[in-house]
């Protein structure tokens, strides 16, 4: 047979079985405790994801959701003041979450929107609303402001949500590499 690597020490060893990967009975268990630790941990974390309660899987989709609204309106200006800066951005809400948690992943509702609008100006809403209206139209608007059926998300859904805009804001990143 010919020689192998090693899959534990990397070092080229003569193996004495077809199969063999390690050089020695050392190695073999190096290699079996590793393998050994990597079940435990995807153990380990399917057991975390499972228990996590309702408002740490609303975080986590709402952190996913805000990164795919900043990448998608990444080339855009702020859409209250039109301005482009070097400062941090944030996913700023229309009608807020606080007042309309049922448009809290509602696409239209939330736009790329500079640190100082959105959090010392309170979201500077009088010029959101003009920016929304030339980026969406007035009709999207008013349905926006109009009422909507409360919304009470489940942990699938969460899990969903998050699962949805963490694939849409990677495939935004490599589209623009």
């Amino acid at each position: 047979m010919k020689p192998k690597k090693c899959k534990s020490c990397r070092q080229v060893f003569d193996p004495s079985r077809p199969m063999q990967a390690a050089c020695s009975i050392d190695c073999a268990k190096a290699i079996a405790r590793r393998k050994r630790e990597k079940i435990e941990a995807a153990e380990t974390r399917r057991r975390k994801e499972a228990i996590k309660s309702r408002p740490e899987l609303m975080r986590e989709a709402q952190t996913a959701f805000n990164a795919y609204i900043r990448a998608r309106d990444a080339d855009l200006p702020c859409i209250s003041c039109g301005r482009h800066h070097n400062g941090q951005y944030h996913a700023g809400h229309y009608l807020s979450t606080g007042a309309r948690p049922e448009l809290r992943f509602e696409e239209s509702n939330v736009h790329k929107q500079c640190q100082p609008c959105n959090t010392h100006l309170h979201g500077n809403l009088v010029l959101y609303r003009i920016g929304l209206i030339k980026r969406i139209g007035l009709g999207k608007v008013e349905w926006l402001e109009g009422p909507h059926s409360a919304k009470k998300y489940t942990h699938d859904e969460l899990r969903h949500i998050k699962a949805t805009y963490a694939a849409k804001a990677k495939e935004l990143a490599r589209d623009e590499v």
